[in-house]
């Protein structure tokens, strides 16, 4: 089987999305596959799109204050020549077109795939318009064409149910979660068990930038409790240089390290911290977006406590199975009320459905083998779905 990836978000072990790409694609057993975007692709057979040079000029519009004018030239115009995009599959004879709806890129996977009939397969990880830079004015333009795509796509995989709920209705449609990794050293001895006698001591990896606001506030509050100890890795440019300083020195403030050194420090954790906004302008995205820190936390047995609204997608997935423990109030703390009751059985109760969400909806293994499986679903489907009316690109 032969699979093209069309995508502004492309393989890369440097994180977000890019790194579960990076974890899908290292394990494609023996399916041949070509990365078509327009950068640099390290490790992966790639072909790289030539920029058009009104593009580049739209580009650098980002970094000045005409920097919305440039987003929204940027989605209504085509960066690359479409023409190269049908070049690359006609010589490469793809089996199936797979992009991920996030950049631009997808457009051309979107058009290649509607001109020559070949499968598409589409990643939603986040709902692009939000974050595409745009005026609010023609978001919903830009809403309508996401939709486009959901329904044009042969199969459809939404990173959560809130995510599908929005697209709407597919019939060959599935949520993938984000995959975690499958060789991390501490999923091996992870074993569910910790001395909580003493002082909770529970972690929080990742985006320091969208939740810098509510993880500072978690540090405060919670440092102030003499059961509980919280220890954050990542970096806030945005935080006063005194508390940056303070907490470095307290041992509670760490800088990144690469994955594979991630490992030993994770399983120190007595509980792990996931973070969703509260504000309501951030609805949508808390509703569409899941965060992959939940399924990478779950490998290692211990409890998960997600601080977020009751409509985030992270506590709607935990309340299906009551699989962590939530808390919806916005107010720090509430969250170290929530996380002084961790102990003796409790811990021992969120421990349990950490090791079961591992082994069930975030077992890496099994994410992989239903992304393999959504990929010979999209190659096996024999004609290509009845294509819907798409806003022009």
């Amino acid at each position: 089987m032969k699979v093209i990836l069309i995508s502004s978000v492309v393989p890369d072990d440097a994180g977000g999305g890019k790194l579960l790409l990076y974890r899908h694609f290292k394990d494609m057993g023996d399916i041949e596959f070509l990365v078509v975007s327009d950068g640099v692709v390290p490790d992966f057979n790639h072909v790289v799109l030539k920029h058009r040079p009104l593009s580049r000029v739209f580009k650098r519009m980002e970094k000045t204050c005409l920097r919305h004018w440039g987003f929204d030239a940027q989605e209504f115009f085509l960066p690359c020549n479409p023409k190269q995009v049908s070049e690359i599959c006609k010589n490469f004879k793809p089996d199936v077109i797979i992009t991920v709806a996030h950049g631009n890129l997808w457009r051309f996977a979107l058009k290649e795939a509607r001109s020559s009939g070949i499968p598409l397969m589409t990643i939603f990880h986040d709902w692009w318009p939000d974050l595409s830079g745009t005026h609010e004015a023609i978001k919903p333009f830009f809403d309508k064409q996401f939709r486009a795509l959901h329904r044009n796509s042969t199969v459809s995989l939404p990173v959560c149910e809130g995510m599908l709920a929005v697209l709407g209705s597919h019939s060959r449609a599935e949520v993938l979660y984000p995959i975690p990794n499958a060789s991390m050293s501490s999923i091996s001895h992870a074993n569910g068990q910790t001395d909580v006698a003493g002082r909770l001591k529970i972690i929080y990896m990742g985006n320091l930038g969208e939740y810098g606001g509510m993880v500072k506030a978690a540090l405060e509050a919670i440092n102030t409790s003499p059961q509980i100890r919280m220890e954050v890795r990542g970096r806030n440019q945005d935080w006063p240089t005194l508390f940056n300083k303070e907490m470095e020195e307290r041992g509670l403030l760490h800088d990144f390290v690469p994955e594979e050194q991630l490992g030993d420090w994770l399983d120190t954790a007595d509980a792990f911290l996931v973070t969703m906004r509260f504000e309501p302008h951030f609805r949508r995205f808390m509703e569409t977006s899941f965060p992959s820190k939940l399924t990478h936390y779950a490998q290692f047995h211990k409890p998960i406590v997600i601080w977020g609204p009751e409509y985030c997608s992270a506590v709607r997935w935990a309340r299906i199975k009551n699989s962590a423990l939530c808390v919806t109030d916005p107010s720090p703390t509430a969250l170290v009320r929530a996380l002084e009751t961790l102990s003796g059985q409790e811990w021992q109760r969120w421990a349990a459905k950490a090791r079961e969400a591992a082994n069930e909806d975030f077992n890496p293994r099994k994410i992989q083998r239903q992304f393999l499986q959504a990929i010979n679903r999209a190659v096996e489907t024999s004609v290509v779905q009845q294509p819907h009316k798409t806003p022009a690109a």
